[in-house]
């Protein structure tokens, strides 16, 4: 079984219509939640109201939605999401604790920034906000403008040219619509009990049989960067391919990646992009198996 399916995968996988799905949002206690593509994020939480900043990263990966963000989801089949909490921590990268900005604290996004190492940080799920813009208010230079044009018609005063506008933080939302809307498969279970069949009995928790009907379909990236890799490289262990992989990324321009499809490469975990651009993870358990499919093929 999947961490979390789409809606769109609910029909085929779990014979789920949109009436449905309607049923669970509308009717239940089924919580759903969305894909949120790579972006940079603040991560931290909220003190009397006042946003407090543990660091900031990168993230691809599940977010929540409150129950009036789901039900405005799918009334609308859009929203916009400012800040939420992230529901899978172990797809996070490029975690810094050095403040990003030029603008001063306390500000209008952030009262604090407390640096704290990332296994420090006291939460499972992290409250965060979307990266915000770093710029000058448009109404103040307006305003500005005004002012500026005002002074230059009265003559009975000397001109006073306009003072400069200071830089400020902004709030950033993203839009999301109904294909970024999911459901994790905890989320599933309990959906099961909403319903007199059982919707879960199409799920399968097998890993090699996905990773061979991957490979048969060649849909996804990583496969074709691997299977190029073997082609020059046949004999190649599976850690050997890790490690030529590794190395690759730290080149400029990459050999074997040109389409820079890999994002990192940690030391248990491969991060690559699919054909959606999102940011997706590899253990190195589940690579060699997959190096070992492609060998067959």
């Amino acid at each position: 079984m999947k961490a979390y399916y789409r809606l769109s995968e609910l029909n085929e996988t779990c014979g789920l219509s949109d009436a449905d799905i309607q049923y669970l949002n509308t009717d239940t206690e089924v919580s759903f939640c969305l894909y949120c593509k790579s972006t940079y994020v603040l991560i931290g939480g909220w003190v009397k109201g006042k946003f407090s900043c543990f660091g900031q990263a990168k993230y691809a990966g599940l977010i929540s939605m409150t129950q009036n963000q789901q039900v405005e989801l799918f009334e609308n089949s859009k929203i916009y999401v400012g800040s939420s909490t992230i529901l899978q921590q172990n797809k996070m990268a490029h975690y810094s604790t050095v403040y990003p900005f030029t603008v001063e604290m306390p500000n209008t996004v952030i009262e604090k920034w407390l640096a704290t190492p990332f296994d420090k940080i006291p939460f499972e799920y992290m409250p965060f906000y979307f990266y915000p813009q770093e710029r000058t208010s448009m109404l103040k230079e307006f305003e500005n403008m005004c002012k500026g044009i005002a002074s230059s018609r009265d003559t009975s005063t000397p001109y006073e040219p306009p003072k400069p506008i200071k830089t400020e933080l902004f709030h950033h939302s993203q839009s999301f619509t109904l294909d970024d809307a999911c459901i994790t498969s905890d989320e599933l279970k309990k959906a099961n009990s909403y319903f007199s069949r059982n919707i879960m009995s199409n799920l399968e928790d097998d890993e090699p049989k996905q990773l061979v009907n991957s490979t048969q379909k060649n849909s996804r990236p990583i496969d074709l960067l691997l299977q190029t890799m073997l082609k020059q490289y046949p004999d190649a262990q599976a850690n050997q391919v890790w490690n030529k992989l590794g190395e690759d990324i730290l080149n400029e321009p990459r050999l074997f990646d040109t389409d820079e499809i890999i994002d990192e490469i940690g030391n248990d975990i491969l991060y690559w992009f699919d054909t959606r651009s999102e940011l997706k993870q590899m253990k190195k358990k589940s690579f060699y198996n997959l190096i070992r499919e492609l060998k067959k093929t």
